[in-house]
């Protein structure tokens, strides 16, 4: 077990999930792809890491609770970190994309939420029902939203849900929606109506 083998395994414990590439991208692997899969196989050979391919043929790996021992994770064999549905590995891979591209750490969902303490208990319920993911930049707090196929109303309630924040949270306040095609970017664009500021950025990566 090499010092770049428990990065790998740190890696897949932080991300849960995967690909060469991002491991590429996190400087963890400096070789080229083939050398890092031929690696990963052996950890994978070894009990560490399994891989799985998506519907769309791309191969991405995850811990095993063996690698879990190895790095000292607490975590019973039955966590979460262990087990995975399609839908959740392709929206953690776009947000571990995202994170490796703008150099940014998400913040834990209870800390992220602490921001809105201050609201009307209205407002808060709303913001708190939403599944989106916040990261600090530029001393804003950003809230990123991943297009999965969602419908312009589910965009629509999430600009409604922060808008109605009070003017002192909305200034600190950006919403980062990440979609797939122009047509979607230019939809969403249409929502910036004032009140919040909202950024819509076109992924580069498709799983």
């Amino acid at each position: 077990m090499t010092e770049r083998d428990i990065k790998t395994l740190e890696f897949l414990s932080k991300w849960r999930f995967c690909t060469v590439e991002q491991l590429l991208r996190a400087g963890i692997f400096c070789a080229s792809a083939k050398k890092c899969g031929a690696r990963l196989a052996i950890l994978r050979g070894n009990g560490f890491i399994k891989s799985y391919r998506l519907d769309t043929g791309k191969l991405f790996y995850i811990l095993t609770p063996r690698g879990g021992e190895v790095i000292e994770l607490t975590d019973s064999w039955h966590s979460s970190r262990y087990r995975f549905a399609q839908s959740t590995v392709i929206n953690q891979l776009v947000l571990t994309d995202f994170a490796l591209a703008m150099g940014i750490e998400y913040l834990a969902r209870e800390k992220a939420l602490e921001r809105f303490m201050a609201a009307r208990y209205g407002e808060l319920i709303k913001v708190s029902r939403l599944s989106d993911t916040y990261y600090e930049k530029d001393s804003l707090l950003h809230v990123l939203v991943v297009d999965n196929q969602l419908s312009m109303k589910y965009f629509a309630q999430r600009v409604s849900a922060y808008s109605n924040l009070p003017a002192g949270m909305r200034d600190s306040l950006v919403v980062v929606f990440l979609v797939f095609s122009e047509s979607k970017k230019s939809q969403v664009l249409k929502l910036a109506v004032g009140g919040i500021r909202i950024k819509v950025l076109k992924a580069k990566w498709k799983y």
